[in-house]
């Protein structure tokens, strides 16, 4: 009995606890998780913000293409070549326009020029006279006056052309225009051009230098220069609010200087040192299409001085 009471003296009274505190270990895990989540959505916050600002250093740089090695005409009529800047470009200057904004000008400017060829086929003037032709593709026939239209067959394969050309005498050709009867749809273009040399002595797709030059499709044209190697610089460009297939183009020449009047009457004037130095005394006048599907425009009436 006495060990008995020995060991109940020994024993505890109430529980025995052991060195951590589960209660107090629960609340410190709660309110920890409770300040992770307040720090992760602080972070959040600060990285989320619509006003914050980027880092300089990941600023994207700009990327620009040059042109200094292109030749006139790559770099005037290339569509990829662009120039991207981190500042806005500037305003072009207003007295050197550039190539698509060419100045109009009253139709009292335009110098007069007397016509030495003139063929109405609307009216039912034949080829004229002294006349030559070349062409090169393949087209359903080849080109002449049919139902009072100078015009050739639909293109039976890719890049098809009719030059018509006609020696003036030895001078330059200051004048050149026509009447064109466009396609109803997918037409082709048309060229009035004053030539260096003759373009039927060329072969293929080859064609002499020029500084007198419009090619014209419904709603555009575009004057243009052509180097001795067929490189081509665009002079100017412009459009019309076609009114109908027919269209009436009128261009005219003096020194380094062209007068355009397009359909509606609109002048356009642009001076070029190639305009002089590259022309010549054949009067040539051309339908183009590109591929097959087009149809050919055709001319009613032609004229040159």
């Amino acid at each position: 009995m006495a060990g008995a009471s020995r060991d109940a003296d020994e024993r505890p009274d109430g529980p025995v606890h052991g060195g951590v505190d589960k209660v107090a270990w629960s609340k410190a895990v709660v309110l920890l998780n409770v300040v992770l989540i307040a720090a992760v959505a602080i972070a959040a916050f600060r990285y989320t913000r619509p006003d914050q600002a980027e880092d300089p250093a990941y600023q994207p740089q700009a990327v620009a293409t040059d042109t200094s090695g292109l030749s006139p005409s790559a770099a005037t009529m290339s569509p990829s070549t662009t120039t991207t800047s981190a500042e806005p470009a500037p305003s072009a200057d207003p007295t050197s326009p550039g190539p698509s904004a060419a100045p109009t000008v009253p139709a009292s400017e335009v110098p007069t020029v007397r016509t030495t060829l003139r063929a109405d086929f609307g009216a039912g003037d034949p080829w004229p006279v002294g006349a030559g032709f070349r062409e090169t593709g393949r087209m359903a026939y080849s080109l002449g006056v049919v139902d009072r239209l100078m015009v050739h067959g639909d293109p039976e394969g890719p890049g098809t052309v009719s030059w018509l050309e006609k020696w003036t005498g030895g001078s330059d050709v200051r004048r050149l225009g026509a009447r064109v009867l466009f396609a109803p749809n997918h037409s082709g273009s048309v060229a009035l051009t004053a030539w260096h040399t003759s373009v039927l002595e060329a072969s293929g797709t080859a064609v002499p230098r020029t500084g007198m030059r419009l090619v014209a499709s419904p709603g555009r044209w575009k004057l243009v220069a052509l180097d001795a190697q067929g490189r081509e610089a665009v002079l100017a460009t412009g459009s019309w609010q076609a009114q109908g297939r027919g269209a009436t183009f009128d261009l005219v020449r003096k020194g380094a200087a062209l007068w355009l009047t397009d359909p509606t009457g609109v002048v356009t004037s642009v001076t070029d040192p190639r305009v002089q130095s590259l022309s010549g005394p054949w009067a040539g006048f051309e339908l183009r299409e590109q591929r097959v599907g087009q149809r050919p425009a055709a001319f009613q009436e032609i004229w040159a001085g």
